[in-house]
């Protein structure tokens, strides 16, 4: 076989940190491979990994993610790393085309192999190599025979430096430590002089048929032409689709070429969310044949589907102009979507391949069908990826501009733009791969419309269309103020998270039905996690009563008391499990109510994302998912709310006195199937159970894809504090098919609109006072 691979993270990795050029000074660079000398007793490390995992797991740091120990150690980003690697090479790999290959540092580096100085390196995204082959030593010593040597500078500090080149490390949910390792894998690569460099998988449908076009790029690296063999096989990975071989006969030159197969396949398995289909992939082999000798040979894994755009209805020209409904193989589709929050650890070292499953296996079970990775968070992953090509999960990639005046002088540009594309190229073949964004909140300030971003989105999203077909969008959201300064139409796109920011000043019934577009790409709801897991970040002392180290993992503290008055009428302040309990709870009625009422509106709004589902450390914030991948109780809320076949009320407030309670009952079925003769039972009972109201209706039909109402719901408001309203929708057997329940107030929605408004402003005016998470501990800051 022509290519052979040699992963490194399978080999000892040693480290050493040091002030900033003292590396050079001690002549890091030159140790040479031996089994004693001045490298000896370097750390033992793991490659992939991060430097504060390493340094936790010898003893040098405690764990960062406990109590406000991060402040403790940001000395560790002001030193260089050196990382060490002594291997030996195959005794096969000899005579080939041999290099090192870094599928990403973050985020700066320099290389040396066996006492040379290889080059220099900046940008976490992008893969980069190294030849080799004149510095290589073949023989076999115990310990390795060659020596490769990274020296990893000290992180980027202001991310406006490094915007789309690494993720953003600041901001409003993030630690103040910036994270940086060699997080990807490194691998010594040998090849013939040519070798296929990647390739371009599109697939074209048309009912059941498709077209697969495939483009490789095949690069010679010496000057002589020669004719060779491009053979291709597809065939299904997990499905019956019947083995396809195809050769091509080419001439190839010196430099890059490039050829392309278009495959036509009858009654095609196509690849489909979870909710729409099976998840159909197939894997194509592409082989350079030199004679009866394999030259290079990849395998690519991907699932034939189409994605298009269609705009939404019920919107003019002068309030959207850009399409937001997915098209997948020609049917539209509803996006219930989460943020992601991740990577699953803020820091590579703590990650693993069994977190993924485990937090991807609780995406499908919470029926979410669409994951957003926004500009907060670097893109994931290729294991992600192929998760969620299995789960049948989709997923909105957005590059890494995050709410900052992004520099738009050349070079620098470029360079941001070349990043960009690298990322599409690792991850453009996954079916799961449906959509590609710019920027997250770079229309968000003055700044922001007086600066260049919406030109670079521009730019980008040009770009873009030379290596892939997937839809790109320029960023999110466009209709807020600032947006539609920068001169986008008011009705595209909004984050709903106001009424979380701003809670005390509006109550979600009032908040959440103001905003009309045709997507909400972001929506955001808090909740403290459970006490088990409290116990594992926050110190002993400071559990109950609260102490620092929850506004540090950025409990907001008054926020959270002030949802818990305008779910419960109480701030639930009794003890730490009452607390805990109040804040989940809310946090998961606040998300029923908002997704439903958007759900509700479907065609005209074609998705929506909570933000977050998972969180990447031990905060107090966003998560329906906490940091240690256990559920939290509004996991369930989102579960029920986010069921493909939904029966749901429609109800303008949460409280209810002296009058009669009015609400709406709706069927939302975003399957690809008709449901008939079902049955719509509800009833409504006080607060010790006793049913007060209850009805049935038939319902003929629910058609495929459809979202109407049904019965409307009128009666006098029960006596007590609290009132039920359980749904059920039934088939014709009389089996419940689906169920949701609700739990109402009996109460002035006035008084406590008045009561949140008051602790609002006490808690501005504390804010005003005190800078950051002093306001609720003063006496730290005196």
């Amino acid at each position: 076989m022509g290519r052979l691979v040699l992963d490194l993270s399978n080999e000892k990795w040693q480290c050493e940190h040091i002030r900033p050029g003292q590396g050079i000074k001690e002549e890091f660079h030159k140790l040479p491979c031996e089994r004693q000398g001045a490298a000896f007793n370097w750390n033992y490390v793991k490659v992939p990994g991060d430097v504060y995992t390493d340094l936790q797991r010898v003893g040098e740091i405690e764990d960062p993610f406990f109590g406000m120990n991060m402040h403790k150690i940001k000395w560790v980003q002001e030193q260089e790393y050196w990382y060490m690697c002594k291997f030996n090479v195959p005794v096969g790999m000899k005579g080939k085309e041999i290099s090192i290959l870094f599928e990403g540092v973050d985020y700066s580096c320099t290389v040396w192999f066996n006492g040379h100085e290889l080059g220099a390196h900046e940008g976490m995204f992008s893969p980069f190599s190294f030849e080799i082959s004149p510095f290589i030593n073949f023989e076999h010593w115990n310990g390795g025979s060659n020596i490769l040597l990274v020296r990893l500078d000290p992180p980027p500090r202001n991310f406006e430096r490094v915007s789309g080149m690494k993720f953003n490390y600041n901001g409003d949910y993030h630690t103040g430590l910036v994270p940086f390792g060699i997080w990807r894998p490194v691998k010594v690569v040998a090849t013939e002089t040519v070798k296929i460099e990647n390739a371009r998988i599109e697939s074209f449908v048309d009912g059941n048929n498709a077209t697969v076009s495939i483009d490789v790029l095949v690069d010679n690296v010496v000057a002589q032409s020669k004719n060779m063999t491009l053979e291709l096989t597809i065939e299904g990975k997990n499905c019956d689709t019947e083995k396809i071989t195809k050769s091509i006969e080419t001439l190839v030159c010196s430099g890059e070429n490039r050829v392309t197969f278009d495959i036509d396949i009858e009654n095609a398995n196509l690849w489909w969310p979870w909710d729409m289909g099976e998840q159909n992939l197939h894997t194509a082999t592409i082989k350079i044949i030199d004679k009866d000798y394999i030259v290079d040979e990849i395998v690519e894994t991907f699932g034939i589907r189409q994605i298009e755009m269609a705009m939404n209805p019920g919107y003019t020209e002068e309030e959207a102009e850009n399409p937001w409904t997915f098209v997948i193989n020609g049917k539209h589709t509803y996006l219930r979507a989460a943020c992601w929050g991740g990577q699953p650890s803020l820091l590579y070292g703590k990650n693993s391949n069994e977190k993924y499953e485990d937090r991807l296996r609780k995406v499908k079970e919470a029926n979410i069908n669409h994951l957003r990775i926004f500009g907060w968070h670097p893109p994931e992953i290729p294991y992600f990826y192929d998760l969620c090509d299995e789960l049948g999960i989709t997923v909105w990639t957005n590059f890494t501009f995050s709410t900052n005046v992004i520099r738009k002088e050349l070079p620098f540009a470029n360079e941001m733009i070349n990043e960009c594309m690298e990322i599409v190229k690792e991850r453009r073949n996954h079916p799961s791969a449906i959509f590609w964004m710019g920027g997250e909140e770079v229309t968000f300030t003055d700044a922001h419309a007086e600066s260049g971003n919406k030109k670079l989105m521009a730019m980008i999203g040009e770009e873009i269309k030379k290596y892939t077909n997937t839809p790109y969008g320029l960023a999110s959201p466009l209709s807020n103020e600032t947006g539609v300064k920068m001169g986008y139409k008011p009705k595209e796109s909004q984050h709903a998270n106001e009424h979380y920011y701003g809670a005390g000043h509006v109550f979600m019934e009032e908040f959440y039905p103001k905003l009309d577009s045709c997507i909400i790409p972001e929506l955001t709801a808090a909740s403290a996690p459970s006490v088990e897991s409290l116990k594992k970040f926050i110190p002993q002392d400071e559990l109950w009563p609260m102490g620092m180290s929850w506004a540090y993992h950025w409990a907001d503290i008054d926020v959270l008391k002030i949802l818990n008055v305008e779910v419960f009428d109480d701030v639930k302040m009794s003890s730490l499990e009452e607390f805990v309990e109040a804040t989940q709870v809310a946090h998961g009625i606040i998300l029923q109510y908002a997704l439903e009422y958007y759900r509700r509106r479907k065609p005209y709004n074609s998705g929506v994302a909570l933000c977050h589902f998972i969180t990447h450390w031990p905060d107090i914030k966003w998560g329906i998912v906490d940091y240690y991948g256990d559920k939290k109780l509004c996991f369930d809320y989102v579960k029920r709310t986010y069921s493909p076949l939904l029966i749901s009320l429609a109800y303008d407030k949460r409280r209810w006195e002296d009058e009669d309670f009015k609400a709406s009952i709706w069927i939302v079925n975003d399957y690809y199937k008709e449901f008939s003769d079902m049955t719509i039972n509800y009833n409504v009972t006080d607060d010790e159970g006793k049913v007060v109201e209850e009805g049935t209706t038939k319902v003929e039909s629910v058609k495929s894809n459809s979202s109407s109402k049904y019965v409307d719901v009128v009666c006098p408001t029960p006596k007590g504090k609290t009132f039920n309203i359980n749904l059920w929708l039934l088939d014709e057997q009389g089996e419940v098919v689906v169920e949701n329940e609700y739990t109402l107030l009996v109460g002035s929605q006035s008084k406590a609109k008045a009561l949140c408004k008051e602790m609002r402003l006490e808690a501005d005016e504390r804010a005003e006072k005190m800078p950051g998470f002093y306001r609720y501990f003063p006496e730290k800051w005196e």
